[in-house]
């Protein structure tokens, strides 16, 4: 859908709103201006590792359940290990 397409349809929408529903939409394009979470700021690594992720779950390169508690439980007992 076009941004005009778009504009044409929400202003012919918005005469058969009632006013609740008028302030209600208001409120969410007041909303979008604002960004509700802050940006998220990730080094060069980091994004490289999320490219890594999606290629691997483009692949078909996961862990099912059980091998994933198997890696955490051998990863926290590693940690454990080393404190003592």
């Amino acid at each position: 859908m076009s941004r005009l397409k778009a504009i044409e349809l929400i202003t012919a929408k918005l005469n058969t709103l009632d006013d609740e529903d008028i302030l209600a939409v208001a409120d969410i394009v007041q909303d979008m201006e604002t960004p509700a979470t802050a940006p998220l700021i990730l080094t060069d690594e980091e994004r490289a590792a999320i490219d890594r992720s999606k290629e691997d779950f483009n692949k078909d390169r996961t862990l099912d359940g059980d091998q994933y508690r198997g890696e955490m439980a051998a990863f926290w007992a590693g940690l454990k290990s080393k404190q003592g």
